[in-house]
């Protein structure tokens, strides 16, 4: 994700890197190299030409469809309650919304520090990770942190530091956050008093979910690319699937999930999202073609959007939805 972005600019970004001009700093972290941008888009390109992953098509998916384009690298984005898409801009410095697919994105709130993942929590608050940059190469440091935002006054309040990096972030409901760090081996964990427990888990980690009963926590391994459940009670790690081997470098970035419990998976340098069953490890191609995909997430009811829809940011600066893509349930 945002890290990833960086790391492309100097040659070892994994996805969902947010890409900055050194000259910054990691503190303002919103720009993006040209150098950086370059060397991203070569490797996009020719992971594009890589040959094809061997995984099929997922059957009565449509081909995806443009909502937004002309943004900064968009690293993130969740539903909120209202059934409002949340999405974050990494040079912007900003978490924005979608009111409705046609409608016109409004900034909720600015200043937040290198945004990484978010989790809705209510009506009207999301957490948003912060620091997520290249310091997620020593964990050590705990340069990053995690933001409270008023989604009705955009007022943004950090609450806890000290973490890895942030890059992707989930809330379980007893007030657990879980916080990955793509660019080293450490899954972060944050207890409901505060108490952070970085490098809770030895685990190169990017996009994050929870199983719809909150016993399972599913983390895309970025590189070798892999998809792993960890029992949230006892730590114990389970591989969900290993990417076919034309996919083992090709970054596994953010994390999707809907009700009946399957993954979506973006996969940023082949430029595809694949959907997985974690009963059996089966997976299909969902989306492909897009020009690095860094999250994904299911679509929700309420303003439009639809529920068997996939929505999918880039870093690109595009918005993108992917319609039947969520199987319907017959009785």
């Amino acid at each position: 994700m945002s890290a990833k972005t960086q790391a492309a600019g100097l040659g070892a970004k994994p996805d969902g890197v947010k890409r900055r001009s050194l000259r910054q700093g990691p503190e303002r972290g919103g720009r993006w190299t040209r150098g950086g941008l370059a060397l991203c888009t070569a490797f996009a390109m020719a992971a594009g030409h890589a040959a094809p992953s061997g995984l099929p098509a997922c059957p009565g998916a449509q081909a995806q469809t443009v909502l937004l384009s002309g943004q900064g690298p968009l690293e993130s984005l969740a539903f909120d309650q209202q059934g409002r898409l949340l999405f974050t801009d990494i040079t912007a410095a900003a978490l924005r919304r979608l009111d409705a697919p046609t409608s016109t994105p409004v900034t909720v709130a600015s200043g937040v520090r290198s945004p990484g993942g978010i989790a809705v929590a209510g009506a009207q608050e999301a957490y948003v990770g912060t620091g997520n940059t290249l310091t997620g190469l020593f964990p050590n440091l705990g340069k990053a942190g995690i933001a409270k935002v008023a989604l009705d006054t955009g007022i943004v309040t950090p609450v806890v530091s000290g973490l890895a990096m942030a890059n992707g972030l989930v809330r379980a409901d007893d007030g657990t956050f879980y916080a990955s760090d793509d660019l080293a081996s450490s899954l972060d964990q944050v207890l409901p008093d505060g108490t952070v427990r970085r490098g809770w888990l030895p685990l190169n980690s990017n996009g994050l979910v929870l199983s719809p009963d909150q016993r399972t926590l599913y983390v895309n391994q970025m590189i070798p690319a892999k998809v792993w459940a960890i029992d949230r009670a006892t730590g114990q790690q389970t591989l969900v699937m290993a990417a076919p081997p034309a996919r083992q470098w090709s970054w596994l970035d953010g994390l999707g999930i809907d009700d009946a419990g399957r993954l979506y998976v973006a996969v940023y340098w082949a430029g595809e999202v694949w959907r997985v069953t974690p009963s059996n490890g089966q997976a299909c191609v969902l989306a492909e073609g897009v020009f690095l995909p860094s999250a994904v997430t299911v679509g929700h009811q309420g303003q439009g959007f639809s529920p068997t829809s996939a929505y999918i940011t880039t870093h690109s600066g595009k918005l993108l939805e992917v319609k039947d893509a969520v199987p319907v349930q017959t009785p």
